[in-house]
């Protein structure tokens, strides 16, 4: 376009000088065709990315526009260095692209697929990171690829304060350390929605290590974690998928693959007050080795809090449990309420389905799964010490649906 500046005479305003022009000038191009496009700036990835993201901000703060989405383009990025996080942060890729999964075919399935690299790490090195209180940023539909060789990489950190009003849709991880938080560092959130189709998978440590309220995650469709079947990535009694610990909200469709020495999910805490819906927690596939087969041992353990499990499925599990597990479920604190669970696969013949320890739980239309009618039989199986006390400790089962190992 290329305005000449001009020289205002008999007047207040100050001159526009030609650099605050042309910044005007391209925050409407750019705005007239939606957002901020990345392959619309010059430099590498990281440079491309950054300079939307100032654009971006500053399209929120002249008090002319609103904050458009910066897009990311529909090709393989390489990202070198943490994104700070702010208040209203939007990026996006190009196009709606469905699930995407990095894992097959190097990511050429995908639509945007970043590659994280250069100064990149983990905790405040993670790609996105943030403190205090941030309110309406939304990332979507692009997937992201960590180290393949180490345990290396997180893709979003945020130790202190809290992520507010935020919403994270359809994304999918290869290789990460952590996704959201690691094994020893809570992502804290509210009023978060996980929304869309994800994966996480082949996963170094924890992927989602999550605390705060007022929070939902894959009530519209599912996220699958898993691991490889490689030795450098076996888990052990510690290694879990995801830790819930005082949280509030609830989780859809999560199908977790606990093989190669991992356990599934890890819920604690005494703010803990969550429903469950649905969700699938198991052993990979009943070949009776120990790093493809059932999961070695629990496959949900819950320590404390509320917990509401309403038709989850839990299965493929025990199959060389440590001396502290008992069960597929495991719930040694809280109160738990099972409506409508499903019990399935390789050694329920033999092993609890739920072993309680402490805490009230109460139990009624417990299934087990009918393709298992020949390979055992009977009903899922518990143990507990407690019945129907009214105290701290109590188990109740009115319908007879489970039998005591």
């Amino acid at each position: 376009m290329g305005y000449t500046p001009t020289t205002y005479v008999n007047s207040t305003s100050p001159p526009i000088d030609a650099t605050n022009l042309n910044k005007i000038e391209r925050q409407i191009d750019v705005l007239s065709d939606g957002g901020f496009y990345v392959d619309s700036y010059s430099g590498t990835d990281q440079q491309r990315l950054q300079a939307a993201l100032l654009d971006q901000q500053a399209s929120g703060t002249g008090g002319g526009t609103n904050m458009a989405p910066v897009i990311l383009p529909c090709r393989p990025m390489t990202l070198t260095a943490p994104i700070t996080m702010y208040s209203g942060m939007k990026i996006i890729g190009s196009y709606k692209t469905g699930q995407n999964n990095p894992e097959l075919s190097s990511g050429n399935f995908s639509g945007t697929e970043i590659t994280m690299s250069g100064t990149l790490g983990s905790g405040t090195n993670s790609l996105f990171v943030g403190t205090g209180t941030i309110y309406n940023v939304f990332l979507s539909d692009f997937c992201v690829q960590g180290s393949q060789g180490s345990n290396t990489h997180q893709f979003l950190d945020h130790n202190s304060g809290t992520l507010y009003a935020c919403e994270l849709n359809s994304l999918s991880f290869n290789f990460m350390k952590g996704v959201m938080g690691n094994s020893t560092r809570k992502c804290f959130v509210t009023q978060v929605c996980l929304t869309g189709t994800w994966t996480a998978n082949n996963a170094w440590e924890t992927q989602f290590h999550l605390g705060g309220s007022d929070c939902t995650m894959w009530l519209d469709s599912l996220c699958n974690i898993g691991v490889t079947s490689s030795a450098a990535q076996t888990g052990g009694l510690t290694s879990y998928f995801m830790k819930l610990d005082s949280l509030e909200g609830t989780l859809g469709k999560a199908y977790v693959s606990a093989m190669n020495g991992w356990r599934g999910i890890l819920i604690s805490g005494s703010g803990t007050i969550l429903t469950m819906v649905e969700g699938v927690y198991e052993g990979y596939k009943p070949t009776g080795t120990l790093l493809s087969g059932p999961a070695p041992g629990s496959v949900v353990k819950i320590t404390g809090g509320a917990v509401t499990m309403l038709g989850t499925k839990m299965g493929q599990g025990m199959n060389n449990p440590d001396a502290s597990e008992g069960g597929l479920l495991d719930v040694s604190g809280g109160e738990v309420s099972l409506f409508g669970c499903n019990f399935y696969g390789q050694n329920m013949g033999s092993v609890n389905a739920l072993r309680h320890t402490g805490g009230r739980v109460s139990a009624v239309g417990i299934t087990r799964r009918q393709n298992d009618l020949g390979s055992w039989s009977g009903r899922p199986r518990y143990t507990s010490p407690f019945g129907v006390t009214g105290g701290a400790d109590s188990f109740y089962m009115p319908d007879q649906s489970m039998q005591v190992l």
